[in-house]
This record gives structure tokens, sequence and C-alpha cells, in this order.
């Protein structure tokens, strides 16, 4: 049976990996030179390894670990917490601090689903949450900075179930691929061979009684019996125009918000233990992760920013050199110097953005409607599964095992 597959990141490249490990004839479309998407690692002039996009591995992101585990890509310590950040006084929330805060954003966002329904904004969910003060506070800053998207437009209900598990039980250690996280995506690739078109941007797409239709933006048309689109969501709401597909499944795509986020990789030095530290009084944080000889930061920083009001502050149209003196000024703890790479996902042609939240709109009904093929056709990406690395691969092996099921 003849595969067709729109896009290379994790999400196509792991559908078509499993397709083809089943035996299947596949083929790939990417509008990109490379493959990875919003996994993409680069190595800074000091050597060190950094990540242009998604870093975090969980310690319960098993699909990504199995992989690792398969292809022999070790898999190191950060040596940071993610959901608990150093202040610049050098206090840190507590365990229970950080479960108090989940708490209650969860029983506000259950009071207002009670009182309002499910159209709630996170700006208003927090604000029932934590008083008239909530923009103040960092664990505020830190889950609109996470979410990367307006809090006045996407779903207060939908975020806070999202986050409801970090709480006593939530285990903080994560790690990344030693070699880069796009060594994931690179192995993947070499196993299924020469089977990516490389810039070829996927613009319509039909389907039939006989198969599944990809036209490029160069007007190449391509034939398959049945087809992943793994592209992200700006994309794919262009992309999908006219199809017939299920109501909740349409009206989940075309409600779901896509955020921003830029980063900011730099070269530091000095000798100081690995530390993620919140910029004072501000949504955005940065960190620096452990080296190989042990509890000592490596010589990256890596700097973040989420949220386009967040990103228009820093005015990211000099190039990052307002962020880097902003960042200097917090970050006494490092040499931090003017050797730097800015990363904005924003203005980025292939994604036009970081990662996507659910919209207001967003209703119970429209989770695990993507566990769903729509005809001939199955959908995979962050926007359908999870916001993450693992997230991505979960959803184009979803992807993968729905269209072999029909």
């Amino acid at each position: 049976m003849k595969f067709i597959v729109a896009g290379a990141g994790l999400a196509g490249l792991n559908a078509a990996w499993e397709l083809t490990k089943a035996g299947h004839t596949v083929e790939v479309f990417e509008s990109n030179n490379r493959v990875g998407g919003r996994c993409w690692s680069e190595v800074l002039s000091n050597g060190e390894v950094i990540e242009h996009g998604g870093e975090f591995i969980d310690v319960n992101d098993h699909t990504i670990r199995r992989l690792c585990a398969e292809f022999g890509l070790p898999i190191v310590s950060l040596g940071i917490m993610f959901d608990r950040r150093w202040q610049v006084d050098g206090t840190i929330m507590s365990p229970a601090e950080l479960a108090e805060n989940i708490r209650k954003l969860t029983e506000a966002a259950e009071r207002l689903v009670g009182t309002r329904g499910y159209r709630v904004s996170l700006r208003e969910v927090a604000r029932e949450a934590y008083g008239p003060d909530y923009a103040d506070l960092p664990y505020c800053q830190k889950l609109f900075a996470t979410t990367t998207c307006d809090p006045d437009k996407i779903n207060g209900i939908a975020v806070a179930r999202m986050f409801q598990g970090h709480s006593q039980d939530y285990i903080e250690h994560r790690g990344r691929v030693m070699a880069g996280n796009d060594a994931v995506a690179k192995e993947i690739h070499r196993r299924i061979g020469d089977i990516v078109r490389f810039d070829t941007p996927i613009v319509d797409v039909t389907q039939t009684d006989a198969g599944v239709q990809f036209t490029s933006a160069a007007g190449d048309v391509f034939h398959g019996d049945r087809a992943v689109i793994a592209v992200p969501l700006p994309k794919l709401k262009k992309l999908i125009g006219s199809l017939e597909l299920p109501p909740f499944m349409r009206t989940a795509i075309d409600g779901r918000v896509m955020g921003a986020a830029a980063k900011l990789n730099v070269v530091v030095s000095g000798e100081t233990p690995p530390r993620g530290m919140q910029a004072p009084n501000a949504p955005w944080w940065s960190w620096s992760t452990e080296s190989k000889q042990g509890y000592v930061a490596r010589g990256a920083l890596t700097v973040y920013a989420g949220g386009k009001a967040t990103m228009d502050s820093l005015h990211l149209e000099d190039g990052g050199s307002h962020w880097l003196q902003q960042t200097r000024n917090y970050r006494t703890d490092l040499d931090v110097s003017d050797d730097y790479i800015l990363t904005n996902w924003e203005t980025n042609p292939h994604t036009q953005g970081a990662y996507s939240m659910p919209g207001l709109d967003w209703h119970p009904e429209q989770d695990g409607i993507f566990d769903q093929a729509a005809g001939k056709i199955a959908f995979a990406g962050e926007h359908t599964h999870f916001a993450s690395l693992n997230g991505a691969l979960e959803s184009g092996a979803r992807a993968a095992k729905l269209l072999t099921l029909i």
C-alpha cells in the first residue's frame, strides 16, 4: 500500500517510520530543507549543543526514550527544575507551594465551569484563582510563558486540566539527547531511507474513493492510497480547505490557537551550578544545564520567552541585543558573552509559530478527536495530541496505526 505524508517533523517522520517497518511504500513531503521541524539542534562556537526548539524530555516521555534506547542515543540530565524556578532574590518555590498553586488553578477552573460553562479564558481562571495581583505572581508568569499564547484567547479550563497532574507526585527531573534532540529525527530519516522530498510544501489535499492526492506549491501532484498530515497548525488550517471532516475534528482544528516563542542560546562561562531562573517580575526565564562532568553548568545559557506580548517587550527586531543585555543584567552568576543565536519561531515560514493550545471554544468532547481517521487521512502533530517532543512522536505512531487498521 502507498502512503503519503505531509511534514517531516517528528510526527510525520515517526508515522513514516512505523509504516515503513510494516512493509508499506511511503513518501514524505517537507517544505524545509531538513528534517525535524521544531526539533532542531545546533552547536555553539564553544562546542555546546543547543536546541532552537523542543528541549525537555520528561521522565514519563516513554516514546522518545524508547527510540533513543533503540537508536543508541544517550539522554543526559538537565540538572534543573522546570516547574519550580529560582527567583533573583535566591528563593525557589517549594514542592508544596507548587502543589498549592496547581490546586488553586484547578479548583478555580472547575468553579467557573459550574457558573459559566467551558468558554473561559486562561486569564479569567488565573484571576479567579489568585486574585487581582495574579499577573505579578511567579507561577502565573511561568504559566503564561509556558503556554506561549495570549491568555485572553486560550481556554483556561483546558489548560488547568492539562497541568493538574503536576503536583505532589510529579517528578521534576528532565533530560535532553546528548547529541542534540534532532538526532532522533536524523536517525529516523537515515533508517527510512531517501523517501523525503525536501523543499516541497503541500498546499492542497483532496480525498476520493481511489485515495488521497497532495498538490505542492509548484503544482506537482502526488497520489497515495492513504495519507498522514503532520504539518504545523497554521498550515493545517489552510490545507484542509473543503475536506470533509468529522464536525468536532474541524472545530478542534479551527478553534486551536498557535503560540509564539523565541529563544536566545548564548555562550557563557563561570563555575556555577546549573540553574533555571525567572527574569525579575517578567514572564520569561533562562536556564543553564548540567555539564558532562557533573553538577556544574555547561557553557550554554538558554533564554526563553513565550507569548507575543512578552516577545514584543524584548524588542526582538534589534536581533536580540536588548534581550541579551536584560539577561546579562540578572544572570550575574554567569559570564554572559556576546556570542549567541536568536530563534524566533513566530517569523519562521515553515512553522509560523511555536506550539498550540486549545482556544476559547474548546469543549471536552474535542479531546481524543484525532484518535480516529478522517476517511483515508489521519492527522499528527503536537496540535493533535500534546505539545512536546514525545507528544509529536506519539501522534505520528497513532496516525500510522489508525491508517493500517482501516
